[in-house]
């Protein structure tokens, strides 16, 4: 990015219309380099890098303290963030930090940013870190003195191929207005028109280009703040990063006296063209001298019968203007003499007409730029505009300046209703979609240079298509179709190039539908939006085919909901765990963690699935809040209401607590009612994977039974004293306050288990070999129970190690590094110690055959049912939470084994 910005600044600003202005200055480029620290996993780490990025900005604003007494321009104030990944996070953390110095940053820009929700939920600093800066962005803009109020944002997503972050999840839209930011694809950025994966957005040369010259464009070093003024500023992301003449219509030149340009007829060779409504204009003409040296007017008359709604649309291989050699103008005649004579001197006006570049398409090309594994850059330019806008202007004129200008390539003009641009595919449904697709043989029905296909019902970002378009018959055609996709959740387009043929057929799918967040919608409209060019002149029509990529629909599904599975399978342990309490109520018998799976394999899982099922058809019937922005940009103030209107009502209560809202939020989120079937398919998945980690588990228990068999005996009973085991817990305590972090400790404890485990199986099945008597039979059954509620135990703390694993992963990081810095969140030994006393409980023989157990059964229960509820309604959505939930009921169980030795202070003795 530095070295395109150099690039711009000093080669290709000088060259351009309007050069430098007296404020362009080259920028000086810094690094923060964070040592690829995990902020994702960590809030601690977040916040405290967040601190240090002030620091960073504050000396490097120093650097510039002797500058006013060698430059004429003010010392700078502020400075520009770029941020990538959880860098755009932290860039959007450092206002909310005590050394936050006012005014010091007015522009960022993030690339690969997860705005919306962390990219795994698992840590629960890290997702008060997200609410905390949700919060202060959300009311940031309300009015002109908000700490946000100069502050201008666009988020840079790279699209499916980033599978590190989801692209969804990069929505600014619901807490930044319009007027300071958007959201944008790199395969909707001009002269781009790619999408990247999580790294390649930072060294993708077309992007980089695009980020290097909006950076030049925004620096103003008469200002103090060294930027331009906020709509300035959104002026220039806008014409750098956006792509459609939409988005572009605010930035075209308004009218003024000198854009008049007068041409006497008498002083060019001339022709006079005669369109009716169905004619496409080609140049060069048919009978037209391209080699001719002497400047040639083309006179096109628009047609009066017209439709006001009609558009007429233009598409050139080249770039038009002074410098080229063709320009197009729209004229009238300054000196109409009559109503049949032809016009001798024409006002023109080239302002007007605004052509904005798209990728080329020709038979050589492959992807936008691309001719096969090699960039070309070779661009068109088109336009349109409707027939009510051309008012007053009745001449389409087309300059060419001569052969000196070098070869003409080609220029298309042609005219569309707006039936023509607005088919309707009415959907037949998502069923008859999977099983048969669309097809349409036909399209469009007339030669069109512009065809657009609506697809409002085609809503769901969870599912990817796949179009396949063929057109045979077309020789000598000046270009190959080409078509470009748009959404209307954030902006995102996506070009392609050479359609016809294509045997892979052509990737549809878009980004901007969360759960848990209301739908944006950029215009009011819904759906996706298909834009097709082609040669008018060819007038084979082509042959389209929709179907839905099964395939691209499931990696899409697993990266939005990557955490569910994790959820489930705790889920479906805690009703396995549950079933195995009932039993042992009823029967005296704690069943194996494996005998439960595959009883209620057989039915309560089934159930449950039907239930998860019901609750996804429910979510569907509540009302879900789409929201229209518009295309214009919205006041601070209603963009803080827009996005403050999900944090609560005027008494203090939620929002969601008079909406119903909060059941919508529930499971997997709102989705279509076609998807019913995701959780109860997550659900099952879940079973399995359970099973495979109980077999596994298992084997290792009984592997590490079977090593440590010699010597076992009868005597499960461990004989240190209580005040060594106090003692022990102390030191372990210790460690965890000063030390190592709490999940660090979980780790170890869940390792000590598993050979407790192992010692548990030997005593159980010493008691199995030796069974004789009635006393050694209730024994027996007392051993395995044991073994069972602490293999049980064991699968349970062996699901809640993902969400110790990332912070681990950040201590030990620092650890090798030689960072021994401690974080106050990591050292709270309340948080393990309930886990440490059940184990060492445990390895003391502790069973669930004792007298408390069997009175607070009850109450064991009701929280596991408890747990359960809380893990359908909000798991996947605040799943770091299932921790601290699992932390309470082992404490409720530290407190009955305590319970039990009070009541029977005598230690039993273990045969």
């Amino acid at each position: 990015m530095a070295k395109e910005a150099a690039r711009y600044y000093h080669q290709t600003l000088p060259r351009e219309q309007g050069g430098r202005h007296a404020g362009s200055k080259p920028i000086d480029f810094f690094t923060l380099d964070l040592n690829e620290e995990f902020s994702a996993f960590h809030g601690q780490l977040l916040q405290d890098q967040a601190h240090y990025t002030n620091e960073v900005i504050t000396y490097i604003l120093s650097l510039y303290g002797d500058i006013d007494n060698v430059s004429s321009t003010p010392r700078p104030t502020s400075v520009l963030i770029i941020g990538h990944s959880m860098g755009g996070i932290v860039a959007r953390s450092i206002f909310t930090t005590d050394n936050y110095i006012q005014g010091s940053v007015h522009a960022i820009l993030t690339v690969a940013t997860p705005h919306m929700i962390p990219p795994i939920a698992l840590d629960d600093k890290i997702s008060a870190a997200y609410d905390r800066i949700e919060e202060f962005w959300t009311h940031g803009f309300q009015t002109p003195r908000s700490p946000l109020a100069n502050v201008s944002l666009v988020s840079i997503m790279g699209g499916n191929l980033d599978i590190t972050v989801n692209s969804d999840s990069g929505n600014i839209h619901h807490f930044v207005p319009q007027s300071h930011g958007f959201s944008v694809f790199t395969s909707s950025i001009p002269h781009a028109w790619v999408g990247t994966d999580h790294l390649s957005i930072l060294w993708c040369n077309q992007v980089a280009m695009a980020i290097g010259k909006a950076l030049v464009d925004l620096v103003d070093a008469r200002r103090i703040e060294q930027v331009k003024p906020l709509g300035e500023r959104m002026k220039i992301f806008r014409r750098r990063f956006l792509t459609g003449a939409e988005e572009h219509r605010s930035l075209m030149a308004s009218t003024k006296a000198h854009d008049e340009q007068t041409h006497s007829l008498s002083d060019f060779e001339h022709t006079f063209v005669e369109a009716d409504t169905s004619t496409t204009w080609a140049f060069p003409p048919a009978t037209y001298n391209a080699q001719s040296t002497n400047p040639h007017l083309f006179i096109i008359t628009l047609p009066e019968s017209l439709e006001v709604q009609s558009t007429i649309a233009l598409l050139a291989d080249h770039a038009l203007g002074q410098s080229s050699r063709l320009d197009v103008f729209l004229c009238k005649d300054l000196a109409p003499s009559s109503l049949s004579a032809k016009p001798q001197v024409l006002s023109c006006r080239s302002d007007k007409l605004t052509f904005l570049p798209i990728p080329a398409s020709t038979e050589s090309s492959t992807m936008p730029l691309f001719t096969g594994e090699y960039y070309t850059a070779r661009e068109f330019r088109f336009t349109q505009k409707q027939v009510k806008d051309l008012a007053g202007y009745p001449f389409l004129v087309v300059l060419d300046r001569g052969r000196q200008h070098a070869e003409p390539g080609f220029l298309l003009a042609g005219k569309t209703t707006a039936f023509t641009l607005a088919h309707l595919w009415r959907f037949v449904g998502y069923i008859g979609l999977l099983s048969a697709g669309l097809k349409r043989s036909k399209f469009p029905e007339t030669p069109a240079l512009v065809s657009t296909i609506s697809l409002p019902n085609m809503d769901s970002s969870l599912l990817a298509y796949n179009l396949k378009v063929s057109r045979t018959g077309c020789q000598g055609q000046k270009f190959t179709p080409m078509m470009r996709q748009s959404s209307w959740a954030m902006h995102e387009d996506k070009y392609s190039v050479n359609i016809a043929g294509k045997t892979s057929g052509i990737d549809i799918n878009f980004h901007g539908d969360l759960p848990y967040f209301d739908k944006i919608q950029l215009g009011g409209n819904n759906g996706v939006e298909l834009r097709f060019w082609m040669d008018p002149l060819c007038p084979e029509p082509l042959s389209l085919a929709l179907e839905v990529d099964k395939y691209g629909s499931l990696g899409k599904v697993v990266i939005r909901y990557r955490m569910v599975v994790l959820v489930f399978t705790f889920l479906v342990v805690l009703l396995a765990l549950r079933t195995q309490i009932r039993g042992w109520t009823r029967t005296g018998h704690f069943m194996s963690f494996g005998e439960t799976l595959s009883k209620l394999v057989r039915s309560t899982f089934w159930h449950f699935s039907v239930l998860l099922a019901t609750i996804s058809v429910l979510q569907h019937l509540i009302p879900r809040t789409a929201v229209d922005v518009g295309n214009e940009a919205i006041s601070s103030s209603q963009g803080s209401s827009l996005a403050g209107s999900k944090l609560g009502t005027a008494d203090g209560r939620p929002w969601w607590w008079y909406s119903g809202q909060w059941f919508g939020d529930a499971l997997l989120g709102d989705n279509d009612a076609f998807f019913w079937f995701l959780a109860p398919v997550f659900f099952q998945v879940a079973v399995g994977i359970v099973a495979f980690v109980w077999i596994l588990l298992n084997t290792i228990v009984r592997t590490i039974a079977l090593l440590s068999r010699r010597g076992a005996g009868s005597d499960f009973r461990n004989t240190r004293s209580v005040a060594y085991r106090v003692i022990l817990l102390a030191v372990i305590s210790g460690l965890v306050l000063f030390v190592v972090p709490y999940q660090f400790a979980f780790t170890v404890t869940l390792l000590w288990l598993i050979w407790i485990n192992g010692r548990a199986l030997n005593h159980a099945q010493h008691h199995q070999n030796n069974l004789e008597t009635s006393s050694t039979l209730q024994k027996t059954t007392m051993a395995w129970n044991r073994f069972h509620f602490s293999m049980s135990i064991l699968v349970m703390l062996f699901f809640l190690l993902p969400f110790c694993v990332p912070v681990l992963m950040v201590w030990i990081r620092n650890f090798v590094i030689g960072w021994f810095k401690s974080f106050a969140s990591d050292h709270r030994v309340d948080y393990v110690l309930p886990f440490l006393v059940l184990v060492e409980g445990l390895h003391q023989g502790s069973s669930v055959d004792t007298v408390s157990w069997k009175k607070f059964s009850g109450v064991t229960m009701l929280l596991l049912d408890g747990m359960v509820g809380y893990l359908i309604v909000f798991g996947v959505r605040y799943s770091w939470q299932i921790y601290f939930l699992t932390r309470l009921w082992v404490l409720w169980l530290v407190v009955v084994r305590a319970v039990d030795l009070l009541l029977k202070p005598t230690h039993r003795k273990q045969d």
